[in-house]
């Protein structure tokens, strides 16, 4: 295993002195499937929340602090809601405020009171995709990926799976509410608009609406009692399994592990709650001389394979740990025959039973370690044949085992001193890094060893980065990883998502578009403007309608493709066999899309402007960028649509057509685009020599505006990308890497203003509020004013960035 990078505190969380006064966990972290790094620490003797990206792992942002202690750290599945539970029964649902990492509002609370939260999971949303490395030959992706079969936890009209959260308190009281499933501009707008869409609060507004719930509870037995230790995990029928060891069990002979099924149900609005007894692990006893200084550290209950499988985590003394491994068996057990139900009165003919079903606990395997284990982790994807085990140790080590036998697969070991101690970790959703926190708040960052079956590497890299396209989990720690080649991983991608059947590629284009944004931001080629373009295309293609709804097949958007195939130069000779009834829209809501007309057309210039440039660099250096826009025949196709559109929109209102500043005033702008797209679309691969002399000549005929660039200082970065390849880096928290930074040079008039990338505005040197992301730099203003319907949906495209990362608030 290759440890990654280290960010070290300035000492300002948690120390040993705090760490007597409180007997729990003082830090506690969870990566989200975003690759967000949630972690609470202690500061002052109060709990801090602070989160992190994994791409920047140098700067964290604080979410909440508190008096009372937080026990529990949860995310959401789609890791957009993060769960505290403290001790004291407190229970709160944090958010970030319209999707910007640094600025989080508590969305939904709520209290139980005299209670300790010892657990708490989301409702499982019956999704879930199967990662399996034998099929990484098959061309499909229905082929490749095969749905779980798994039911919600708890279902609602119509068997739709239900938000909600469960709970288990130290005293064995379950707890379980569901959340109200709120509009996202309702939690900012409390006006009822009746049904139209309203515009976006500012985020300077410090008001928030926070929405109490009140829980269901339940006991989890017949009696309470003390526990200590407990485990959640979904099984595949719907219900919870649960695991606990109780506290004041630890000192007698005999100790048990509880096992017990959770169901949920709603009859009405109401929750209710159904708890049956499982079978019980019976521990081995060690002999009477060591029994006080064997104690249960840890349970984790997770499913390998088709198994149930629990680990439980004893420290020997105060030096010493022991992992046990119990598998949950299923026999048959004979009945004797004088209990045999008899065929005999109304249930003549039915066979009688000589058999019943038994489940029980059996230990497959044991290891003895040297080292106390902090926290033991498993494997998130989803699969039988890859699954691992993670032992983090207090000796700063972390041991790799095999689920079955706890054979030791990897040892890696990090600096030790007697100040620091690893205390938690985690791995991120393609569990391809581990996430570990020490005693100081330091994070630490490691890749995984690859999987034990002789696969060949770039092959199962592509399968992870085909596997986050399918669920829509960020593959930020793929791109992290020490790759080979990634110019080819990038054309096996696109070729492998070309194959696929068109509504498959249509369903996960902009998961594919994401993720080749990120690969491609590693070698310093942009390829945004693709995912800003298809935005825009799909946007402007909505508002067309077909004048005759009774007698077309086909909608305006295919017809003009198919007039597009026949590859006419001339724009005007295209509008004469077009109906212009069917791209009629409103003069006012064209008048609001004046601007992203004008980025279509800026786009379309520089493209042409740096295609002869592009093609000498080529021949040149004997290879070309695994991506250039200039040779994507499906955006050329995009850009000939779109501005024959804008050419019958120019003449509905003369206003939205773009503004250049021209050499001469006969100049056609948008006649001289098209016919030399529409030369550039019959050979992308080999333009002529005579496109090439046209294209030399518009920066001759009018000024080409210049692109702005966003240089964020991220671990995506081709500095961050190169850095991590070269070995361990280490950080300092809230201290951006001088290394990282990419140097800037100003080309252009307007290098030190701000432009708005969504509404293609220049916001000037010092705009009030914007909203920055935190992994590509694209930069969006937070005072929207949508006044038109077609403005506003173009805003609501922009809630996420495109690249999948969240916002920066910018005051």
């Amino acid at each position: 295993m290759t440890i990654l990078y280290k960010v070290e505190s300035r000492r300002e969380f948690g120390n040993a002195k705090e760490a007597n006064v409180f007997p729990h966990k003082v830090v506690l972290c969870a990566v989200s499937a975003r690759n967000i790094i949630a972690f609470s620490a202690l500061q002052n003797l109060s709990s801090h929340v602070y989160v992190c990206d994994i791409v920047t792992p140098w700067q964290y942002y604080k979410v909440c602090n508190s008096k009372s202690l937080i026990n529990v750290l949860e995310w959401n599945a789609n890791g957009e809601q993060l769960l505290l539970g403290y001790i004291g029964g407190r229970v709160e649902i944090w958010q970030p405020k319209e999707q910007s990492l640094n600025v989080w509002q508590l969305q939904f609370h709520a209290n139980i009171p005299s209670e300790d939260i010892i657990q708490a999971k989301f409702f499982h949303n019956g999704k879930g995709v199967v990662f399996n490395t034998q099929k990484k030959d098959h061309t499909y992706y229905g082929e490749k990926f095969e749905r779980l079969e798994q039911r919600p936890t708890l279902t609602g009209f119509g068997g739709v799976a239900t938000e909600g959260c469960i709970l288990l308190t130290s005293s064995g009281l379950l707890a379980a509410f569901t959340l109200p499933q709120l509009q996202k501009l309702a939690i900012n707008n409390t006006s009822n608009s009746g049904g139209q869409a309203q515009e976006p609060t500012p985020l300077n507004n410090a008001s928030s609406e926070q929405v109490e719930l009140f829980p269901v509870s339940h006991s989890i037995g017949i009696s309470r009692s003390y526990i200590e230790h407990c485990s959640i995990v979904a099984s595949a029928s719907g219900a919870l399994n649960i695991a606990y060891s109780t506290g004041w069990q630890q000192q007698q002979q005999q100790q048990l592990v509880y096992c017990y099924k959770v169901s949920l149900q709603l009859e009405g609005e109401r929750i209710v709650i159904k708890s049956e007894s499982l079978a019980s692990i019976f521990l081995n006893t060690l002999p009477s001389a060591t029994l006080e200084s064997k104690r249960i550290a840890q349970l984790l209950w997770t499913r390998v394979g088709n198994e149930d499988v629990i680990y439980v985590v004893f420290n020997v003394g105060d030096s010493a740990s022991l992992l046990e491994q119990w598998t949950l068996t299923r026999r048959h057990q004979s009945v004797h025959a004088l209990l045999q139900q008899s065929a005999t009165g109304p249930a003549a003919g039915s066979k009688p039973v000589d058999y019943v079903p038994s489940e029980s606990w059996e230990q497959v395997a044991k290891l003895q370690l040297s080292a106390q284990i902090s926290q033991l982790c498993s494997s998130r994807l989803i699969a039988a044949d890859c699954e691992q085990l993670f032992a983090i140790l207090q000796d700063n080590s972390v041991q790799v085992l095999e689920p079955g036998t706890l054979k030791q697969l990897n040892h890696t070991q990090f600096e030790h001193d007697a100040e620091t101690r690893f205390i938690c970790g985690d791995l991120t959703p393609t569990s391809q890094m581990l996430i570990i926190f020490d005693s100081h708040a330091q994070l630490h960052a490691m890749q995984t060893p690859m999987l034990k079956q002789h696969t060949n590497t770039m092959q199962l890299l592509l399968l992870l980065l085909e596997y986050c396209i399918v669920t829509g989990v960020d593959a930020s720690d793929v791109l992290l990883l020490n790759l080979g080649n990634l110019e080819a991983l990038v054309d096996k991608l696109t070729d492998n998502f070309t194959r696929q059947p068109s509504y498959v590629r249509q369903f996960y284009y902009a998961n594919f578009l994401a993720l080749k944004s990120n690969l491609c931001r590693a070698q310093q080629q942009e390829f945004d403007n693709l995912i800003i373009l298809h935005a825009i295309s799909s946007t402007f293609k909505s508002l067309l309608r077909p004048s005759d709804l009774g007698c077309q097949d086909k909608g305006p958007a295919d017809n003009l493709a198919m007039k597009l195939a026949e590859s006419v130069p001339d724009v005007d000779t295209v509008l004469l066999n077009l109906d212009a009834k069917d791209f009629t829209v409103e003069p006012m809501m064209l008048q609001s899309l004046q601007q992203l007309i004008q980025w279509v057309t800026d786009l379309a210039l520089n493209m042409l402007n740096r295609l002869p440039e592009e093609v000498m660099k080529s021949k040149l250096s004997g290879k070309r960028a695994s991506y250039d826009i200039s040779r994507d025949i499906v955006a050329i196709s995009s850009l000939r649509e779109l501005l024959v559109m804008i050419r019958i929109w120019g003449l509905l209102n003369p206003q939205c057509l773009p503004v250049y500043t021209k050499t001469m005033d006969n100049i056609d702008v948008l006649a001289i685009l098209f016919r030399l797209l529409t030369r550039l679309a019959q050979n992308p691969a080999e333009p002529d020599e005579l496109l090439l002399d046209e294209c030399s000549l518009l920066s001759k005929q009018l000024l080409i505006p210049q692109p702005s660039r966003h240089n964020p200082t991220t671990l995506l970065s081709a500095q961050g990308y190169a850095a991590v390849k070269s070995g361990q880096l280490t950080f300092t928290s809230l201290v951006e890497p001088v290394g990282l930074q990419e140097i800037e040079m100003e080309q252009v008039v307007f290098a030190h203003f701000i432009k708005d990338g969504v509404s293609n505005l220049q916001l000037g040197a010092n705009p009030s509020t914007i909203r920055r992301c935190a992994r590509c730099g694209f930069v969006n203003s937070a005072n929207k004013v949508a006044k038109t319907s077609a403005l506003k949906a173009w805003c609501n495209k922009w809630l996420h960035c495109h690249c999948g990362g969240f916002w920066k608030q910018i005051n």
